[in-house]
């Protein structure tokens, strides 16, 4: 138990965690091994087979760590709106957008994709990732469809894959930078289509 709260452990293992994501960040997940990782991080190379002995659990704690969940909806944004679930959604999917717009999150993403089809570790943060997005969204479908905004059939993961599915090929495999403009016409597509 005194290994989980020394500060200075947690400290060394959040250098480490950081360390790892820099390295994939900067030159893909192949570059994240135990050796380079104890080399950014200024720690022994034991140290860090010690909290991941596995290469694999290295890496997964790199991409766990460059996709954080999203923060919940400020409080005053939600009063100043009178609860607007459209302006949540946009809120919601702009904070998406800019993880987005962030070199570490290409990396990621890239890595979680590609990886997901061979590893069950990495599946499981895609649909972790997918998970998060939908739970982000929740809470303002859900007020949507209470106030008629939306069909009662729409669920959270169906509007996502509406307006992160667009969010995601314009970042992506266009190669646009993501504005709030590009985030409100997808909201707007999607709140028309199943009015």
């Amino acid at each position: 138990m005194r290994e989980r709260t020394d500060p200075r452990l947690l400290r060394s293992r959040e250098a480490m965690v950081a360390a790892a994501t820099e390295l994939l960040t900067e030159s893909g997940l192949e570059a994240v091994t135990h050796q380079a990782v104890a080399a950014r991080a200024g720690v022994g190379r034991a140290t860090v087979y010690r909290h991941w002995p596995g290469l694999l659990d290295l890496r997964l704690a790199a991409l766990e760590s460059g996709m954080p969940p999203l923060p919940p909806m400020p409080e005053e944004l939600r009063t100043a709106t009178g609860g607007d679930p459209r302006t949540e959604l946009v809120h919601r999917l702009s904070v998406l957008a800019e993880r987005w717009d962030d070199e570490q999150a290409g990396a990621v993403l890239a890595a979680i994709l590609g990886g997901s089809r061979h590893d069950e570790g990495m599946r499981r943060l895609r649909e972790s990732l997918l998970e998060q997005i939908a739970d982000a969204l929740r809470p303002a479908v859900a007020a949507a469809v209470a106030r008629g905004q939306l069909r009662s059939d729409v669920t959270p993961e169906t509007f996502a894959m509406a307006t992160a599915g667009p969010l995601f090929f314009e970042r992506f495999l266009a190669g646009n930078r993501l504005g709030r403009d590009t985030v409100e016409t997808v909201v707007d597509a999607a709140l028309r289509a199943w009015a």
